[in-house]
């Protein structure tokens, strides 16, 4: 009988080591996951992350663009207003100066008139 006993607590003792070390492998292997479940999670976090950075900078990026190219616009714009007005200034100008000339060509011409009348009537005379 005290061989049984002992046999038995050895057997107790060996199916409490073996149920321990199942235990302990299972316990193990449900940490394990759950790191592998957490990381993949803030992997996936942190790539949502990053994409929604990406999408802003692109978003930021084209908005500096389209405020250049308006910017750029604007200004191509008030140089040709600037340089329409510097051309139609000179259009004035000259059409001012023709005018002129052509009021020193008609006073030329009448002048030749009256000198060409005043020969006739000098010749006539004589």
């Amino acid at each position: 009988m005290g061989e049984d006993v002992i046999n038995t607590t050895i057997i107790a003792g060996l199916a409490a080591l073996i149920i321990g070390l199942i235990a302990g492998f299972l316990a193990r292997k449900m940490i394990a996951e759950a790191k592998i479940d957490s990381a993949e999670t803030e992997a996936k976090r942190i790539g949502e992350k990053a994409s929604d950075e990406a999408e802003r900078a692109k978003k930021t990026a084209l908005l500096e663009a389209k405020d250049q190219i308006f910017s750029m616009l604007s200004e191509a714009e008030k140089t040709a207003n600037e340089r329409r007005k510097e051309v139609q200034g000179q259009e004035n100008r000259l059409a001012q100066k023709e005018e002129v000339l052509d009021g020193k060509i008609k006073a030329i011409e009448e002048r030749e008139a009256k000198t060409e009348t005043s020969e006739k009537n000098l010749a006539e005379q004589q």
